[in-house]
């Protein structure tokens, strides 16, 4: 299980650094080598990089926020299962 869920968190990473390069491209009308290197430094920080990951992906790649709110937060309510189950595990 542990690894499905650092592979999954990887490859949605990746995903995640298009759709902040795009979206950094997009909002502030810069590209190449500067959205990937702004992109990179934000992509794993939890919130940040969902949030602005949601950003280009609805801005640039037309997707609806649904959609990109499903990809880039996945982990939320998937930690929030987790933390149910164990708690409920423990009784």
């Amino acid at each position: 299980m542990q690894v499905f869920l650092v592979i999954a968190y990887l490859v949605v990473g990746f995903a995640q650094l298009f759709a902040i390069m795009d979206g950094i491209g997009y909002g502030l009308g810069v590209g190449g080598i500067i959205s990937f290197i702004v992109a990179g430094f934000v992509t794993y920080v939890p919130l940040l990089g969902s949030g602005l990951g949601v950003y280009g992906a609805v801005n640039v790649w037309d997707w609806s926020i649904w959609q990109a709110g499903a990809l880039f937060f996945w982990y939320i309510p998937f930690a929030i299962m987790l933390t149910l189950f164990e708690g409920f595990s423990r009784r």
